[in-house]
């Protein structure tokens, strides 16, 4: 395998989403049971790409309700909001050719923690920042390698 060089190269293809007709409930539970910070909203019927879900606002929204309606309604409370009244529906997006310098720059500048990839309207994968500290750790690791055997 050569070096990383494009989105395509380290995002992950297996993601979860959820969809126009899921809760806030159903997009917390996910994000809790599969330690994940970002969830795609994507169209049930097209499979279209149409927003992001962030930890973050799953939080706020939480606090919201634990403080209004207090923590014993906050379940409840979450099965009543639609997925798509707190989604992005502005996330940036990316093609799967985007040079990782780029992506890199961009998570950088922008403090996002995601980038959803998308072709043609539809979600092809996600790259996080946490795939880039994974491809830092296995450059590191490499040029480790490669020093010891100078």
């Amino acid at each position: 395998m050569g070096i990383p060089r494009t989105t395509q190269d380290i995002m992950a293809t297996q993601v979860l989403t959820c969809t126009e007709q899921d809760t806030l409930a159903t997009a917390h539970k996910l994000m809790r049971d599969h330690h994940i910070r970002h969830m795609p909203v994507v169209d049930s019927q097209s499979g279209e790409f149409l927003g992001l879900v962030t930890q973050k606002e799953v939080l706020r929204q939480a606090f919201t309700i634990a403080g209004t309606q207090g923590l014993a309604a906050l379940e409840h409370a979450e099965a009543r909001i639609p997925i798509t009244q707190v989604m992005s529906r502005d996330a940036e997006t990316v093609q799967p050719q985007l040079p990782l310098l780029t992506a890199g720059q961009y998570f950088l500048e922008s403090k996002h923690g995601c980038l959803p990839v998308v072709v043609d309207g539809k979600l092809v994968g996600i790259v996080t920042s946490a795939d880039f500290v994974k491809l830092s750790v296995k450059l590191l690791e490499l040029t480790a390698a490669q020093s010891a055997q100078k």
